[in-house]
């Protein structure tokens, strides 16, 4: 078993970004960074490692989170009976809000984590934390801390130099408030050195992040520490993912999830397709586990590897597409009849 070095990467947008954190991206956005930083070889001396032994991946890479928060982990909702020994019956209605709120909830803080960890994982135990939170509208940082709006662009003719009649289209912008701008996203290597991850992030953030980075969207400000604040439970008997993540083929797939669907495109010199990818710059479409996803694994220890890196996502063959877990250790109740 390899020897992870662990960091915590602290970004801070200061303008708007169209393009979510998430880690297959992040990692697409290092391979690119450490190709123009290097060579060409140098990248696939370092895609090769990975299928030499791909239970030992050089780097693990996680969504990011808004700051001092983390995905609300996946488990069945909590069930009347139960909701009712957190909100009285003549509580109900006056509390619907909060209580719609926590259902719909894609994250919490990392205080109500650090708290459930103490014991297993259950539904009442999640919901009644989140409700005794005395700064319970954090809960819902992540929609009140952003806001997404349609831009519309206008298609420029290139040949007449001036914007193309009928050529309107609307993409979606997602601006921050200055205050709840910041993101940490965790990192384990092998392979890397602090001064080489931090070399690669401010090639990226000189860069910028995700679509449309050269009319200055993802710009952002950027630090780097050694170390990463994640709690794993004392008798973990499942594992939560950190990241956007598909099982290799002998990994656990029982728990309780969410999907997402990915349309990925290829970056840095492919993203406009070029010869190199038969001018084709999009990966076949895939279906992921979301970040929060539960997965029920007795046998886990903090040193396993979950997930893989895909093959087969375009004609050609070199393209791969990240899909490692970044798993934190959780205890949830022992009966999983329901799965």
């Amino acid at each position: 078993m390899c020897e992870y070095d662990k960091y915590t990467v602290e970004i801070e947008f200061l303008s708007s970004v169209e393009t979510p954190l998430h880690a297959d991206t992040i990692f697409g956005h290092i391979c690119w960074a450490y190709r123009y930083l290097n060579d060409e070889e140098d990248l696939k001396i370092f895609l090769s490692l990975y299928d030499e032994n791909p239970t030992q991946p050089l780097l693990l890479v996680s969504n990011g989170f808004p700051k001092g928060y983390l995905p609300k982990p996946v488990i069945p909702p909590i069930n009347q009976e139960d909701l009712q020994k957190v909100v009285k019956e003549d509580e109900r209605i006056e509390a619907s809000f909060k209580i719609k709120t926590f259902k719909k909830a894609d994250i919490i803080p990392k205080e109500i984590f650090k708290k459930l960890q103490r014991n297993k994982i259950r539904p009442l135990d999640l919901f009644a934390a989140m409700y005794e939170n005395d700064n319970y509208r954090g809960i819902m940082r992540e929609k009140e801390g952003h806001q997404a709006v349609m831009v519309q662009h206008n298609t420029i003719d290139r040949i007449q130099g001036s914007a193309r009649r009928g050529g309107l289209y609307a993409q979606d912008e997602t601006f921050f408030d200055p205050t709840q701008s910041a993101f940490e996203v965790y990192l384990k290597t092998s392979f890397f050195s602090f001064e080489e991850l931090t070399r690669i992030f401010e090639f990226i953030r000189m860069q910028g992040f995700g679509r449309d980075k050269s009319t200055g969207k993802g710009h952002f400000s950027l630090k780097i520490r050694e170390g990463i604040d994640l709690p794993e439970s004392a008798e973990p008997n499942a594992f939560m993912t950190l990241s956007s993540y598909v099982p290799a083929k002998n990994d656990p797939i029982k728990g309780y999830y969410n999907i997402i669907h990915k349309y990925g495109k290829l970056g840095g010199a492919y993203a406009a397709g070029s010869p190199d990818v038969y001018n084709n710059p999009f990966k076949v479409p895939l279906i992921m586990f979301s970040a929060g996803s539960t997965f029920i694994d007795d046998h886990y220890n903090n040193r396993r590897i979950y997930g893989c890196l895909l093959d087969n996502v375009h004609s050609n063959g070199g393209i791969r597409h990240y899909a490692y877990a970044f798993p934190v250790g959780i205890s949830i109740e022992d009966d999983h009849a329901d799965l």
